[in-house]
């Protein structure tokens, strides 16, 4: 299906100093860097919902038909935004937007869907703090994921009409009897489960003996790089495995 949710806190956009604004800019790349030389439009650009929304479609549609050798309108339809209430409300819809892989009947627990927040908190340790629990109703931050999961399983094992998939209760009582804790045996397991989509795996020195190896036929220079893959020091990956 041609379509995704995103759940995202929208600041102010004179909260970024210019010279922060453009730095991050520039760190991403991307066609914003044409307007790093007007601060001022580039700060309106990126605190309005509707053009973060038409940027992220736009990069991605650009993308995809360049690999699939296609042309014309990728998305289905225009977005559509929602302003959410902190608390229960924003609680109520990270967690449906989490549990749609397992609603689909893509994946048996929501952790398991690679391109979801709980993943990212679970496989890649919330990378550079980029999510984050504000304005959920979780008072002791330490304790917020396990909280959260439990939210996610008692809700994504209640059957919901329309929906053909959901939590099973063998999983969810799994689940109960940790108290929703995660051990690093579930941790690491997270973590290394997508080694089969690394392409290359090793330390830093092995990942550029690869680039000397294959250049350019397997992955562009501007995206080259060795990734952390979160399964042990050292480890690292030709691909960005954990956002």
């Amino acid at each position: 299906s041609n379509h995704f949710h995103l759940l995202v806190k929208v600041k102010p956009g004179d909260e970024v100093p210019d010279k922060e604004l453009i730095k991050r800019v520039k760190k991403d790349g991307g066609v914003m860097q044409m307007l790093v030389h007007d601060p001022e439009l580039l700060r309106n650009r990126l605190s309005d919902v509707s053009e973060y929304v038409r940027y992220i479609k736009q990069v991605f549609s650009r993308w995809y038909n360049r690999i699939h050798k296609r042309k014309g309108y990728f998305w289905g339809d225009r977005f559509k935004s929602v302003w959410i209430e902190s608390g229960e409300a924003l609680l109520a819809c990270l967690a449906y937007i989490d549990l749609n892989p397992v609603r689909a009947e893509m994946v048996e627990k929501p952790e398991d869907y690679r391109f979801s927040s709980i993943a990212y908190r679970v496989q890649a340790g919330n990378k550079h703090n980029f999510l984050s629990w504000d304005g959920l109703p979780f008072t002791n931050k330490r304790k917020a994921l396990s909280l959260y999961r439990a939210y996610l399983y008692q809700n994504g094992g209640l059957k919901v009409e329309g929906k053909q998939g959901q939590i099973g209760a063998d999983v969810l009582k799994d689940a109960e009897d940790t108290g929703f804790e995660l051990n690093q045996g579930d941790v690491f397991r997270y973590r290394i489960r997508h080694f089969s989509d690394g392409l290359v795996i090793g330390s830093r020195g092995f990942i550029r003996e690869a680039y000397g190896a294959f250049g350019d036929t397997i992955i562009r220079k501007k995206s080259r790089g060795a990734y952390a893959t979160g399964a042990g020091p050292g480890i690292y990956s030709l691909r960005r495995l954990t956002g």
